[in-house]
């Protein structure tokens, strides 16, 4: 099953997580390293690999759904694969369940106002069996990433964190953390955006803040 990791984060904080991800070996998929001063906080999705684990694995061109399990996981996947290179036919789909890969989402500054927030995901769905290198890699960021201070966990029901009227949560049981510039703003009073929440929530949370005064009423 694949494992994500939410955080908000500013530009510098984002620095924190590229250079924590290149000590442990992970560079783009395109070959290129990671190095921090390339990278803006834009909520840009990367696919990352770690070339000393194993290679990149690609789908078939031509995906045949009676070569799976109807109904099989890697059935699911294959239909979702398949979609994926109809609306873009050009662009090879890498294998997660075959490749050392993990996915990264920038944070990025929404309306120029709100701080959306990053995640790190590894979707492998058999992670030990397939790469347990890999599988440690995801695990030992989960502890360093939980080094820092918790501002939502819905995991047990009800979030009750000091900072839930400033945060648009997009309804996901997950656990969040804030990196220390973004956790400042926080406390300054910041409001900060799941990167999952839809169109929807966020315009109803924007309506909330204009409501209360927070942001200036749209005429």
């Amino acid at each position: 099953m694949s494992q994500s990791h939410s955080w908000f984060a500013t530009v510098s904080d984002a620095k924190l997580i590229i250079s924590w991800l290149g000590e442990f070996g992970a560079v783009q998929a395109s070959g290129l390293q990671l190095a921090e001063g390339d990278f803006q906080a834009d909520g840009r999705e990367f696919i990352l690999q770690f070339p000393s684990i194993g290679p990149l694995e690609f789908w078939p061109d031509e995906i045949r759904l009676s070569d799976y399990p109807e109904g099989s996981p890697r059935w699911r996947q294959a239909v979702i694969i398949k979609n994926n290179q109809q609306r873009s036919p050009s662009r090879r789909q890498v294998d997660a369940d075959r490749s050392a890969t993990a996915g990264l989402k920038l944070p990025e500054l929404r309306d120029g106002q709100h701080w959306v927030s990053g995640c790190l995901w590894f979707p492998g769905s058999r992670l030990r069996d397939t790469f347990p290198e890999l599988a440690r890699i995801c695990q030992r960021f989960e502890r360093w990433v939980r080094r820092f201070p918790t501002v939502f966990d819905n995991n047990k029901g009800h979030d009750p964190s000091q900072f839930n009227y400033q945060l648009c949560m997009s309804g996901f049981v997950q656990r969040v953390v804030a990196l220390p510039e973004a956790h400042a703003l926080l406390e300054g009073g910041a409001f900060m955006i799941d990167h999952m929440a839809s169109p929807k929530v966020y315009g109803e949370f924007r309506r909330r803040l204009q409501l209360s005064g927070h942001l200036p009423l749209q005429r």
